[in-house]
């Protein structure tokens, strides 16, 4: 089963060049993918596309069994809280809010039928804070926070739905080499847990720890290396 199917994705930009031609990709349910190529080509934006943020494009595009184009802005945007979790670059959090109601705003936007208990959030929240050393930093404020810290922050916020699918998009791009091993096992144990996982990076060393590796190049998506890396 393809927790994501794209065939002939074509997309202009408002200048008129061409960003995709012809662009075609699958994505196995519980494969590790990376995704890398030159600056400018495309990446974060085809991350957009498969995370229901772009829609401004020809050609098909299913995301979870379900094809894009037929859903309303109201059902992208659940499929969006309930079966995807970005995990980004730069972490955007709400300086006002505590860490902690930071991680849980996405549980405010999900649908009630599909909301589960108060416990099991805060049971959730801790594990992962435990898992990515944030446990006691759950109280603070964002701009007291380290890059690093941040950054971790963000991909328990992006997780606390429990998505099968995980967009990282350059997620150790601005940390430090222990900070981005953190953020690379995470990936590796949400892969041994059956999720989904695509990593656009610039790293290589981050790109080898992925099952597969794409290249994103001149609007096409080719396969470059079978790494045959495991989840550890």
């Amino acid at each position: 089963m393809d927790a994501v199917k794209i065939v002939n994705l074509e997309k202009k930009f408002k200048q008129g060049r061409k960003v995709f031609s012809g662009l075609n990709l699958e994505l196995e349910a519980g494969s590790m993918t990376a995704l890398i190529g030159a600056s400018g080509e495309g990446k974060t934006t085809l991350l957009n596309v498969i995370g229901l943020l772009d829609t401004d494009y020809q050609g098909n595009v299913e995301v979870a069994g379900q094809q894009v184009s037929r859903l309303s802005q109201a059902q992208m945007a659940q499929v969006r809280n309930q079966q995807i979790g970005f995990i980004l670059q730069e972490p955007l959090l709400i300086q006002k809010m505590s860490v902690k109601d930071n991680i849980l705003l996405p549980v405010v936007y999900l649908a009630k039928e599909k909301r589960q208990s108060r416990d099991y959030y805060l049971d959730r929240l801790n594990r992962l804070a435990e898992k990515l050393g944030v446990s006691d930093l759950l109280d603070m404020r964002p701009n007291t926070l380290s890059g690093g810290q941040k950054q971790r922050v963000t991909a328990i916020r992006a997780l606390i739905n429990d998505p099968q699918l995980i967009l990282a998009d350059e997620p150790t791009g601005s940390l430090d080499e222990e900070n981005a091993k953190i953020i690379v096992d995470l990936l590796h144990d949400l892969h041994q847990e059956g999720k989904t996982i695509l990593t656009v990076t610039h790293d290589m060393r981050v790109a080898k720890e992925h099952e597969q590796i794409l290249r994103l190049k001149e609007g096409r998506v080719y396969q470059t290396v079978s790494t045959c890396k495991v989840a550890k």
